[in-house]
């Protein structure tokens, strides 16, 4: 049986292998936007009925083109009163949405546990030609970390005590794959069980290995150490920074979405009422609406819904009214004088 360390160059495995993992955690196709080629996060339906991601595709219609991403045909011009998502008929996919999110967390929790086992050796290009066994499992995990990451996995997962990705990878000490997460947007304000954030965490590792070298009288590797770090520590406050604005500036947008939401609807169902109405009087629905039910008369007066008769209605049936009431009193008088008579 081949292994790992059996490969050629340098102790690496061979191609094949990591090429058949890498194969086996890709994303399928209609789950990859078609501009950016990653993993679909926020996925939209555009009017050529192809799905992309959101920003992409706004990036792409704000660069000024005005024809389909994929089948070059032109589509509709923007609205110039429609919201940046409503003026070229972007629709959210939301069944798209679920599968990616699916994929997503399935090669998370795969993720969580590379980085469980990760060392602080995983960088292949610290392997030396006599890493055969050890340091080629160490490149393989930490090419597997990296593919997972580039395959779309979720950098937030959670592991044992509530550890994700990031602090595990600051707790073995690979700072150049915790570098990589950050690449991939990592939270550094998420706490363990134990209620340390990233930025805590790494400095307490810091602060250890900094007594380990110590006690080992390593001058030139304390001074390495410390520099190397000094420095990630330092990257981990200006993400938490950046992460603090990004999540004020969601919260806001989400906002505004959710108020725009809502106006749309009240608009949408104004809209209903006034053509439920529109030509009807005094809003009662079309003629063909009430068949099988008509309210009584008294019920219809009550509701004001029959208005009173015209001026010229009106005179014309008082005109009526004193005709046959001088009829009715002529045919009176002949009777009364008949039986006089006779």
């Amino acid at each position: 049986m081949r292994h790992p360390g059996d490969g050629p160059g340098h102790g690496h495995p061979p191609p094949s292998s990591l090429d058949a993992y890498l194969a086996s955690i890709a994303p399928p196709r209609e789950l990859i936007c078609p501009i950016t080629q990653e993993l679909l996060r926020d996925p939209v339906v555009a009017e050529d009925g192809h799905t992309y991601e959101r920003r992409s595709l706004e990036t792409w219609f704000g660069m000024g083109r005005d024809r389909s991403p994929v089948t070059n045909s032109l589509l509709s011009p923007a609205s110039p009163d429609a919201s940046s998502s409503g003026s070229r008929g972007m629709v959210p996919n939301v069944a798209v949405a679920s599968m990616a999110n699916a994929h997503r967390e399935r090669l998370g929790r795969e993720l969580v546990g590379l980085c469980g086992r990760a060392t602080g050796d995983d960088d292949a290009g610290r392997c030396d030609e006599g890493d055969r066994g050890v340091g080629s499992q160490r490149w393989l995990t930490g090419a597997r970390i990296e593919g997972l990451l580039d395959a779309g996995a979720d950098p937030d997962g959670r592991g044992e005590g509530s550890n994700t990705p990031l602090h595990l990878l600051i707790r073995s000490g690979n700072i150049r794959l915790a570098n990589r997460l950050l690449d991939h947007d990592a939270s550094v304000t998420l706490t363990n069980d134990a209620g340390m954030d990233c930025i805590a965490a790494a400095e307490e590792e810091f602060a250890r290995r900094r007594r380990r070298q110590a006690a080992e009288e390593s001058t030139s590797a304390s001074t390495m150490i410390v520099s190397e770090w000094t420095e990630f520590i330092q990257e981990l406050k200006k993400r938490e920074a950046l992460e603090k604005a990004r999540s004020e500036a969601r919260d806001l947008a989400r906002s505004q979405a959710n108020d725009e939401h809502r106006e749309r609807q009240r608009t949408l169902a104004a809209n209903a009422r006034s053509n439920a109405n529109d030509g009807n009087q005094r809003g009662l629905g079309r003629l063909e609406q009430g068949v099988g039910y008509f309210p009584s008369l008294a019920t219809l007066q009550f509701q004001s819904a029959i208005p009173g008769p015209s001026p010229s209605v009106a005179e014309y049936e008082n005109g009526e009214k004193e005709r046959l009431n001088r009829i009715l009193g002529g045919l009176s008088f002949l009777v009364l004088m008949y039986f006089l008579i006779s």
